[in-house]
């Protein structure tokens, strides 16, 4: 991969949307999602992964794009899609924990929580002095919380510190260790199962951006 600025804000942009569109629908869900420079995000996306990558963003934004008004009912939607596809009450389509993923473990312990991908996650956290400062309970291994670490990661090697190359290299092999293993398959996942367009986009976009950037950097 070129480890150029341009590639990095590329990567950054497009990893701190995904988080922010994979947290639970708050009251700014919106207002985070748009930013302030929603040209900046379609441009990344393109970059990245071409044409392609700009249609799946401009499906994203345009799914609730529209009268202020109508924009209460859209986010009690978002919300109780969001619950039917990661939370429950009833066992959820597309849980996201990469725990849950892992096909490493023991036959018994296979698709279920708090494996050893929870608790590498957590030491991750607590080497870069991070903490979870969720308003709910949520494990380490939370597909939002990986996306954001993985923010943290390239903003820091994007800060042009002197150990911005060491924070590359934690990007690049977070990449492949984890995010790699497991939100492809999910963001596949979410994108068959979603009933709403929203989210039907977002997997597709973040299936799309995880396999471009693990090709990228190998």
């Amino acid at each position: 991969m070129k480890n150029n600025m341009n590639d990095g804000f590329t990567r950054m942009i497009l990893y701190q949307f995904l988080a922010l569109a994979l947290y639970e629908p708050a009251e700014n869900f919106f207002a985070a999602l748009e930013g302030d420079n929603p040209e900046r995000l379609t441009k990344a996306a393109r970059q990245l992964l071409g044409p392609r990558g700009e249609q799946l963003v401009e499906k994203v934004l345009g799914s609730f794009r529209g009268p202020a008004e109508k924009r209460e009912q859209l986010l009690l939607d978002l919300k109780v899609e969001y619950n039917r596809l990661f939370v429950g009450p009833m066992p959820p389509v597309c849980p996201p924990y990469e725990s849950f993923y892992d096909e490493d473990r023991p036959k018994e312990m296979q698709r279920t929580l708090m494996g050893p991908a929870s608790e590498a996650m957590a030491e991750a956290l607590r080497a870069e002095g991070l903490e979870l400062t969720l308003d709910y309970a949520e494990l380490p291994d939370h597909m939002s919380v990986q996306l954001e670490f993985m923010y943290y990661l390239l903003a820091r090697a994007m800060a042009g510190e002197e150990d911005a190359g060491s924070y590359l290299e934690k990007a690049n092999n977070f990449l492949k260790e984890h995010l790699s293993q497991w939100l492809p398959k999910l963001g596949v996942k979410v994108s068959q199962e979603a009933r709403h367009p929203f989210y039907q986009g977002i997997g597709l976009l973040l299936e799309a951006t995880v396999q471009a950037d693990l090709e990228a950097v190998k």
